[in-house]
């Protein structure tokens, strides 16, 4: 007699759900998220989908806090806390393009197609997610500033935003092209870019 089988937890229903969401999401827009089709890749009734969210709207905030969560872990894999601030910024930059062309396009596309649902929630979830972001680089170029690494005049929240700024263009191209040129191919010539913008130009930061 076949033995029964085990029921998944309620957290790895619920992360199965996610995944599948942003498969749909990064392939072939947010239209296709849909319960039928999440329902069908899992092998479960839409039902079940139902019982882990409530609404499309639902998921497509799990997807947002999922992206931010994975994000910023692959920030703190890649910088090594005795690093100067400079070298930690470097290696964000670097690691948040290499992680824009394994989620092709990332937290660009889901800022796409959230404004295009023109959804409040999920608009200031995802202007949550910017502040944090430029939070975290705002912090950097700050102590750059104190230990002298930049400008001393270099405002830091422009300078924030001139940073995500430059990872959102290279995305943005990204999509755009089809993915047919990866983000980090352009890493170099963004980074330069952002060095003269905050007045840093030796070597520091390699």
């Amino acid at each position: 007699m076949p033995k029964p089988k085990m029921r998944k937890s309620t957290e790895t229903r619920k992360k199965e759900i996610i995944a599948t969401a942003q498969k749909f999401m990064f392939e072939k827009g947010v239209h296709a998220i849909t319960l039928k089709n999440i329902a069908r890749m899992n092998n479960i009734s839409e039902a079940a989908v139902y019982r882990h969210f409530t609404s499309k709207r639902a998921i497509l905030a799990a997807i947002i806090d999922d992206v931010e969560i994975k994000m910023m872990e692959a920030f703190d894999r890649a910088v090594s806390p005795d690093a100067d601030p400079v070298k930690k910024l470097k290696d964000i930059m670097r690691t948040h393009l290499i992680f824009t062309e394994k989620r092709k396009g990332g937290l660009f596309v889901i800022t796409s197609e959230c404004i295009h649902l023109n959804d409040d929630l999920l608009r200031k979830k995802i202007l949550k997610v910017i502040d944090n972001y430029t939070d975290r680089i705002g912090g950097l170029l700050n102590e750059a500033r104190v230990r002298g690494l930049v400008h001393p005049e270099m405002g830091i929240k422009e300078a924030s935003l001139m940073y995500y700024g430059l990872i959102q263009t290279a995305a943005t191209d990204f999509a755009l092209r089809n993915y047919d040129v990866p983000p980090i191919s352009k890493f170099e010539h963004l980074w330069r870019f952002f060095c003269n913008g905050i007045n840093y130009c030796r070597d520091v930061g390699k």
